[in-house]
């Protein structure tokens, strides 16, 4: 479904550049950040879920102190025209969390978390490997990760719409 550019107003903006730092923020809260109505807040959000904006609402959690704190990224060769399904196995596997179609020399990249390097060899010896097709692999471990976001920031859109907005 397209979204008309001009439903994504200023005020949509604000909601989604709110609930991107907290999820959990009662409606009467955020509105009152916003200067509008609760009513108005459950309108748009519901609107905002209707048209696919907002996939789901969930938490951001520390990895590292969930015992997960060995994150790697695993470049994957396909055989020719076996990409969908390699994809649909790997979607499979619990401690794979995003699956990349890319074009380079390799045709996947997948982030993987896990408890240790033994379980990490595990998941790709036995899991990842186990999946045929694969051509050829290469292994990013990360040493530290500096940043992680799941949105890009939206101030620059929100400056874009004050303006139409005021």
């Amino acid at each position: 479904m397209n979204i008309k550019p001009n439903f994504l107003d200023y005020i949509n903006y604000r909601i989604l550049d709110v609930l991107s730092k907290n999820s959990s923020i009662p409606f009467v809260e955020l509105a009152k950040q916003i200067g509008i109505s609760d009513a108005t807040i459950h309108t748009r959000v519901k609107k905002l879920l209707t048209l696919g904006v907002i996939k789901k609402f969930t938490i951001f959690v520390d990895n590292d102190l969930l015992g997960y704190d060995h994150l790697a990224f695993i470049n994957l060769k396909i055989e020719r025209g076996r990409t969908e399904e390699t994809t649909n196995n790997l979607m499979k596997i619990d401690e794979i969390l995003e699956i990349h179609e890319i074009y380079d020399k390799f045709d996947l990249l997948i982030k993987i978390r896990t408890k240790n390097l033994d379980n990490l060899r595990d998941i790709i010896v036995n899991k990842i490997l186990s999946i045929n097709y694969i051509k050829e692999t290469e292994l990013m471990t990360v040493l530290r990760t500096r940043k992680e976001e799941q949105m890009i920031s939206l101030q620059k859109e929100m400056s874009e719409k004050t303006e139409e907005f005021f």
